[in-house]
Order: structure tokens, then sequence, then C-alpha cells
């Protein structure tokens, strides 16, 4: 249970700081360059596969997986979004993956203090 506590931190983090990052970024450089929806259901997109994984990462028992889990979902993020919104597809899977991975550790630190 602790496990997913920590990753449903991790998603509801992942919202807070996308939204930071959009509000950065047309601080800084106005609005966005792209216009309709479909950054938005791109976005809502790697979302739903970043609550995926976080779901998967906090079921699984600790093992190498997990850190792999974490580069191959930052991994898919790049790849998904690079062709279209390069500067996004840098910050969502950096954030996706290093959200998850911390996450991971987070949980682990967690579940070792809880057993003594």
């Amino acid at each position: 249970m602790a496990g997913l506590g920590v990753h449903a931190l991790g998603c509801l983090l992942f919202i807070v700081l996308s939204w930071l990052g959009f509000f950065l970024y047309t601080q800084l450089f106005g609005s966005l360059g792209s216009r309709g929806v479909a950054g938005g259901l791109a976005l809502l997109l790697v979302f739903c596969v970043y609550a995926g994984t976080n779901l998967l990462l906090a079921l699984l028992p600790p093992g190498w997986w997990k850190p792999a889990l974490c580069g191959l979902l930052g991994a898919a993020v790049l790849i998904y979004l690079l062709p279209q919104h390069p500067l996004r597809a840098i910050y969502f899977s950096v954030l996706s993956g290093g959200l998850s991975w911390l996450a991971v550790l987070a949980s682990a630190r967690l579940i070792q203090f809880l057993r003594g």
C-alpha cells in the first residue's frame, strides 16, 4: 500500500509539474507554437501511459526491471513526441522517467522505514 501511495503522489506531481512547465514556457516565450487539440491529446496519452506504468511499478516486487521500465517509459515518451514536439518530448520524457524512478526509490525507502 505504501508503494501505491508514493506512486499516486508521483502522478499528482506529474500533473503539477506539467502545468508548471507550460506556465513557465508561456511566461518566457509567449504562447504555445501548436494550436488545436493535438498537443493536449498527446499529453493526455502520455499521462495515461505514465499512470499505468506507475501502477505496474507499484505492484511489481523489487528487481532489475523497475529501472528498466522507467527507462523504457522515458524512451517511449521521447519517441512518441519527438517528431512533432521536440521540446515537449525532452521535457516529458525526463519528467515521466525521472518521476517514476524517484517514486520507485521513495517507495523502497518508505517500505524499508516502515519495516523497521
